[in-house]
């Protein structure tokens, strides 16, 4: 069944992947709205600063304190294209929203102009979900690449349907310009994997680079993917008894090239990168230990093995972060005409029993999967390092139950039960063989 997939037409997965395209953007006005897509549209003035006020100076000194802690601590990928969309809408500079207040509640935030107008709401929706849909893309190759055709059919299918996924990649927030930046560096990987062209290194050092410009976690997994592929490499190279001198020179320039790209799409590192480097771990620290503060961080491992079970494995659906949104009528609102839309995707809901089948079958298949000698040893070595890598890491430096943080390992869950399910489809396949054969001979 397998050899029969690659027998169908290239134009079977463009039209899938046209349908879960659609079926993404169709959802992408109807999610419920959160206070961080304000947060992302106020710093659309950056694009302002760099492209349209010559009066503003450096981008890197420009606008208030706030405005410049906000600018070391997120992305920069999806508030340009928010920026940008602001621009070319001919929206002035001093009518774009404010940030959303967390200290205040929803009147006081819509009452001082802190809720975008509609028209740049939606279209950041669209911006970012159309990111998102290049995920769900290159998801799709990655797998196609490294598994096979049907692995892939089935793991695009979980990762577009995934309720998780699909409430934050559409939110005019980071998560979709994450996802695909985390997307483009396991492409490349797999490229490199493949033929170890020189060409695949710089692709893969621009991927990284840029996947760390649109949310700063990325790190981690351009770091997992690095090691993976020149541990492989160097592997490579004694087994062939040859020097590692090219190995150490692919991974200097892919390094340079990362550097080279993340620091061209951060306007804000650009007058001293290493202080600001320094600047830029300390404001996050200072965050997730006022975020813990706030709203109460775990306190036990128990407490956080729980998160990590109900938002990777459980599929739990978080719509807010805030317990004070919970009484916030027109955010209950929003969430209930999202869920009755159809378009919210199709999970698990938190169930404890479909969390642990999913967390077996994760297990199960990460098991049979590593035995595959009919996948690359390269490709399997890839994906074990980038998921059980990213698990671990995840799991130790997540500091409360947010399931946003969770989000870079759904790909991964999705993946392995995408596999899983292939393999044991195939004693029906088998059997179906059998049936078709035992017909064309009585005929």
């Amino acid at each position: 069944m397998a050899s029969a997939s690659k027998q169908l037409p290239l134009w079977i997965d463009a039209l899938w992947l046209g349908l879960l395209a659609v079926y993404i953007l169709a959802g992408a006005a109807a999610v419920p709205f959160h206070g961080d897509e304000s947060t992302q549209i106020y710093m659309g003035r950056d694009y302002y600063y760099q492209f349209a006020d010559k009066a503003a100076g450096d981008i890197g000194e420009a606008g208030s304190l706030a405005e410049q802690e906000l600018r070391l601590l997120n992305g920069t990928v999806s508030k340009t294209i928010y920026g940008w969309i602001a621009a070319s809408s001919d929206v002035p500079f001093d009518k774009l929203n404010e940030q959303w207040d967390w200290e205040a509640d929803y009147s006081y935030n819509r009452d001082t102009n802190r809720i975008p107008n509609g028209h740049l709401l939606r279209m950041g929706r669209l911006a970012s979900a159309v990111q998102l849909v290049l995920a769900a893309l290159a998801f799709f190759c990655f797998v196609k690449m490294t598994i096979h055709r049907p692995a892939a059919w089935l793991a695009s299918g979980l990762f577009v349907f995934h309720p998780t996924i699909l409430l934050n990649g559409r939110r005019a927030m980071m998560e979709g310009s994450h996802l695909l930046g985390m997307m483009l560096v396991l492409l490349a990987a797999a490229w490199v994997m493949r033929g170890g062209k020189w060409r695949a290194y710089a692709a893969l050092g621009a991927a990284a680079g840029f996947a760390m410009a649109t949310k700063h976690p990325n790190v981690f997994v351009a770091a997992l993917v690095f090691f993976a592929c020149f541990s492989c490499d160097l592997a490579q190279a004694v087994r062939r008894q040859r020097a590692a001198t090219r190995v150490w020179g692919q991974l200097l320039m892919t390094g340079l090239t990362a550097a080279l790209v993340f620091y061209a799409l951060n306007p804000g590192w650009w007058l001293a990168p290493l202080s600001t480097a320094r600047t830029a771990l300390q404001l996050r620290a200072d965050l997730l230990r006022n975020q813990t503060g706030t709203f109460g961080g775990y306190v036990s491992t128990t407490e956080r093995a729980d998160g990590f079970f109900r938002f990777v494995f459980a599929g739990e659906t978080q719509y807010f972060e805030v317990p004070a949104w919970a009484d916030y009528d027109v955010i209950h609102a929003q969430i209930k005409t999202y869920q009755g839309s159809g378009l919210a995707g199709f999970g698990l809901d938190g169930s404890s029993l479909g969390g642990w089948l999913v967390l077996l079958t994760t297990i199960g298949s990460g098991l049979h999967f590593v035995r595959n000698k009919r996948i690359r040893r390269e490709y399997r070595w890839l994906i074990m390092v980038w998921g059980l890598g990213l698990m671990a890491l995840i799991f130790v430096v997540t500091p409360l139950p947010w399931g946003r943080y969770y989000l870079p390992l759904i790909p991964f869950v999705t993946s392995m039960a995408a596999y899983s399910l292939w393999a044991l489809a195939a004693p029906i396949r088998k059997r179906i063989k059998a049936l078709s054969y035992g017909f064309a001979v009585l005929d």
